[in-house]
């Protein structure tokens, strides 16, 4: 009575890739799944990847899987989308957080037979920008009027913001081109402040006045308020408007 035989049944192990839209890390409500993106599932060998088992693409709700695996000790490594940069790994509750390291690589997953761990994921964003215009604003009255002109030489500033104030030293700096633009671009979702810095011989227009994409956005100091920008958003709408002081009169006799 020695002869024996043993079963397993197969294992599982996957889960999603999504835009992590305001990059914390989390599968926040709305977030989209991203279609297409690359999974490779390996081996693990002393914490390392192994041997390839097998390799998958997402669907269209950014959803993997690998199934019929024997149960054994495995890692799962993601490839970077082209245009995303990879998020942070292990941040909150682990159901629905970014397992992807260095490298798109994550832990190693001890699965048993019959298991099925749908808690492997990743999340990726895109780069977001921020920018637009210093101009002369010839009246004072706080928008760009046609034949405005930009100017240039300006320097500009951008601060993380906290609590609705800038915070830390400067991330960025630029200076105005010769038609008064300006751009901060490969910028980490997040909230940002622009800060303009007045040149000599001007001053600041009056702030938020009319329509937003062509009013004056530089306040108290040429902070801005707060601008949150999402995973891949561009947000050309930061403006500053300067004036030079006029002068009138003559003479009493």
């Amino acid at each position: 009575n020695s002869v024996d035989a043993g079963l397993y049944q197969g294992a599982a192990i996957g889960d999603r890739v999504w835009e992590d839209t305001n990059a914390n890390g989390q599968q926040d409500a709305g977030e989209a799944g991203i279609a297409g993106a690359t999974v490779r599932l390996y081996t693990c060998v002393n914490g390392a990847p192994g041997a390839l088992v097998a390799q998958t693409t997402t669907n269209a709700s950014g959803n993997y899987a690998f199934a019929g695996l024997m149960p054994g000790q495995y890692i799962v490594a993601f490839e970077t989308p082209s245009g995303y940069t990879l998020g942070t790994a292990d941040v909150g509750a682990d159901g629905t957080d970014s397992d992807a390291g260095a490298g798109g690589l994550s832990g190693c997953y001890t699965l048993a037979s019959g298991e099925t761990n749908d808690t492997v994921d990743a999340g990726f964003w895109r780069p977001a920008a921020i920018g637009d215009r210093v101009w002369l604003d010839a009246n004072a009255n706080g928008q760009q009027d046609a034949g405005e002109a930009g100017v240039a030489g300006v320097a500009v500033e951008l601060y993380a913001c906290a609590n609705g104030q800038p915070t830390g030293s400067a991330l960025a700096s630029t200076s105005t081109d010769a038609a008064g633009n300006y751009g901060f671009a490969g910028l980490k979702p997040g909230d940002y402040v622009v800060k303009f810095i007045t040149p000599a011989g001007y001053s600041l227009s009056p702030i938020n006045i009319g329509a937003d994409a062509t009013d004056s956005d530089a306040g108290l100091g040429g902070f801005t308020a707060c601008y949150t920008l999402a995973s891949g958003e561009t947000d050309n709408s930061v403006d500053a408007g300067l004036y030079q002081g006029a002068a009138i009169g003559d003479r009493v006799w």
